[in-house]
């Protein structure tokens, strides 16, 4: 059983640093995914400055809500494609040890995300 496994393609990657680094990838394919489904009208210098701009500076509601909702979906679709990787190398391919540096990985990002919205 051990002498097919390791022929896979995927015994290559079951290391803690490719997991990691694909965790710091995806994300950054999940914001510009955000940016088609939630700001796909707007330009993406006018996506980023809603995305980025201090929502405590802002003083009318509707506009402050608009900025968090946007901050909010955004990290969302960021960390749902961790997420999606997740289930691949966990659940369908058995690698643990990349599993193991997307999940490090995801955790760190998702404690940043929550700092970064609230």
């Amino acid at each position: 059983m051990e002498i097919m496994k390791a022929n896979k393609w995927y015994s290559k990657i079951n290391q803690i640093k490719y997991g990691f680094v694909t965790g710091l990838v995806l994300p950054i394919l999940g914001f510009f995914i955000g940016f088609l489904a939630k700001g796909g009208e707007l330009s993406f210098s006018t996506f980023w400055q809603l995305f980025t701009q201090n929502h405590d500076l802002v003083t009318n509601s509707a506009l402050k809500s608009i900025y968090q909702d946007t901050r909010q979906s955004t990290l969302m679709f960021c960390l749902l494609a961790n997420m999606l990787a997740f289930y691949f190398s966990f659940f369908i391919y058995k690698i643990d040890r990349f599993s193991r540096g997307l999940v490090s990985i995801t955790l760190i990002l998702a404690a940043i995300s929550f700092l970064f919205i609230y």
